[in-house]
């Protein structure tokens, strides 16, 4: 059976996500106050303009505005992507489900064409998680984590609301992304026995999710070493979905180049056949710093070249790749666009 997922665009069209698909890339934008709405709106344009752009670009707002993101992105004619919770009021850590489901509505119904959730922190997870160096890095996840130990009863938020969002979901044909609450954010903590059940539960949420009609995307993982991710790509394979890599960063020496890490790994990853949407990580990753328009613009270029590559041994040869060759080999010249032999570099030493 094909491990496709669908991801709606503007005027009906669909981007398909999966096994025989070109791996499709998504660039990240976000608001987290109202002094950089506009240069995130900014992003927004200049992304949708790019001739090898994003085929999806998320909106990781942290705040509610007039005219989200995420509809600017639908207004250019994109695939959008949302995280509801990060947009739901909370007080005390506790989030109100019935403004979750109603943030969720509102997007689903908006056009959004794959909302990301994180149903799976459940307590066990989380006292699997403990004894980890980082015990959790996501902030989505870490959002319904703290929701659940604020209550220190009943389940997640999202679980709780998980038919409704399934049914509005398959009505509006919008893909579900399982979020990945406990990827690991050091390459030591990988694989470890948080991650292997959060998986396990992402694969039993999965199945019953497209038992429901629902089209379905697994995110994962997070930062593992180049052995690892072969170990995990192993894992995510056997749900049978698509999946979503958030990068994975293979090595944690890479602050400040982490758009190249991460470009690696999700090569890596893609080569053992689980790596079917990049997320763009930025330069920024770990510096703390808000990636500017130039980082997150290199951070598609570098995810792009990931596809390419993941491509050509999934898919084959491209008439793109065919295209440069015979260039190179007509014109007697790896100078791209030059049409006669030599340059600066090699002079007369040329050896074409």
């Amino acid at each position: 059976m094909a491990v496709i997922a669908s991801i709606t665009r503007p005027m009906g069209k669909e981007l398909l996500v999966g096994e025989g698909q070109p791996v499709r890339v998504m660039a990240l934008v976000g608001s987290t106050s109202k002094a950089d709405e506009r240069s995130e709106a900014r992003k927004v344009e200049v992304l949708t303009a790019l001739s090898h752009g994003p085929d999806v670009i998320a909106d990781l707002s942290l705040r509610v505005s007039d005219r989200p993101l995420w509809r600017r992105v639908l207004d250019a004619g994109f695939a959008a992507a949302t995280l509801p919770v990060y947009t739901v009021p909370r007080q005390n850590s506790l989030i109100d489900r019935a403004a979750l489901l109603e943030r969720v509505t509102e997007q689903i119904e908006g056009g959004v064409g794959m909302i990301t959730i994180h149903p799976t922190p459940r307590l066990d997870i989380i006292e699997l998680a403990r004894s980890r160096r980082v015990p959790w890095t996501s902030r989505g996840g870490g959002l319904l984590i703290g929701d659940l130990l604020a209550r220190a009863r009943g389940s997640n938020a999202y679980l709780e609301i998980l038919p409704d969002i399934a049914t509005v979901a398959r009505t509006h044909g919008t893909t579900i992304s399982l979020g990945a609450s406990f990827r690991s954010g050091t390459a030591f903590d990988a694989d470890d026995a948080a991650q292997r059940a959060e998986i396990a539960f992402q694969s039993e949420l999965a199945k019953d999710l497209k038992a429901a009609g629902c089209s379905v995307i697994l995110e994962g993982p997070g930062h593992a070493d180049p052995a690892t991710i072969a170990t995990l790509a192993a894992r995510l394979r056997k749900t049978g979905c698509p999946v979503m890599p958030l990068g994975p960063i293979p090595t944690d020496l890479a602050v400040g180049q982490d758009h190249i890490a991460s470009a690696i790994g999700a090569t890596l990853q893609g080569l053992a056949g689980a790596a079917h949407i990049l997320a763009a990580v930025t330069r920024e990753e770990h510096t703390g710093g808000v990636p500017r328009l130039a980082s997150t613009i290199e951070a598609v270029e570098a995810s792009r070249i990931a596809a390419r590559v993941i491509d050509r041994a999934m898919l084959g040869v491209s008439a793109e790749d065919e295209a440069v060759a015979m260039e190179r080999s007509q014109f007697r010249t790896c100078v791209a666009g030059r049409m006669r032999q030599g340059c600066s570099r090699c002079g007369d030493a040329c050896p074409l």
